[in-house]
């Protein structure tokens, strides 16, 4: 028998995106879900926040990249403390060249993929950081939550999206097509 009861949980924290809009989709509803079954609070972590904030402290700063597919990367510039310096972005790899001016520690899943084409273009900027540190940690996502929560500034689990979904992007198309 487990130690603990569903009555110890007291909030639930989900990371709302930026990535895929099936993924986001599903963990948010996932999570209402439980949040609406136990009638506790639920918190929204923005996933890019929470990838940086797992390398912190950091002596450089800090650039999560998030593979957003047809070429592109999520991303956001932070300091070495943790403080975002720029919005959510949604870019190709190359647009970082005139973003990143000083050696910037790039982690998360787009690493791999694009580490020849930032490589190539940053040269010196671009300092890969370890594999452990690619990924959002479910244990990160909890501590931002609840530092949120018992700060009062709890966070909506809204979808986070930095572009349109595809079937925007068809439908405008059509749109511009006809006019």
């Amino acid at each position: 028998m487990s130690p603990f009861s569903k009555e110890d949980i007291g909030l639930i924290a989900v990371g709302v995106g930026p990535g895929s809009f099936t993924g986001i989709r599903i963990g948010i509803a996932t999570a209402k879900g439980l949040a609406f079954g136990l009638n506790i609070p639920l918190a929204g972590v923005n996933t890019l926040d929470a990838i940086a904030q797992g390398a912190l402290p950091s002596a450089v700063p800090v650039m999560p990249v998030i593979d957003a597919r047809k070429s592109e990367i999520f991303c956001r510039l932070y300091s070495p403390n943790g403080n975002p310096i720029t919005q959510p972005m949604n870019v190709k790899p190359a647009e970082l060249d005139g973003m990143i001016d000083k050696e910037t520690l790039f982690i998360g899943n787009a690493v791999p993929l694009y580490r020849e084409t930032l490589s190539g273009i940053l040269g010196d900027r671009f300092v890969e950081g370890p594999p452990h540190l690619w990924y959002p940690r479910a244990s990160v996502i909890g501590r931002m939550a609840l530092s949120d929560f018992t700060a009062g500034n709890l966070h909506p689990a809204l979808p986070q999206y930095v572009r349109s979904s595809d079937a925007m992007i068809l439908l405008e198309k059509k749109r511009l097509k006809k006019s």
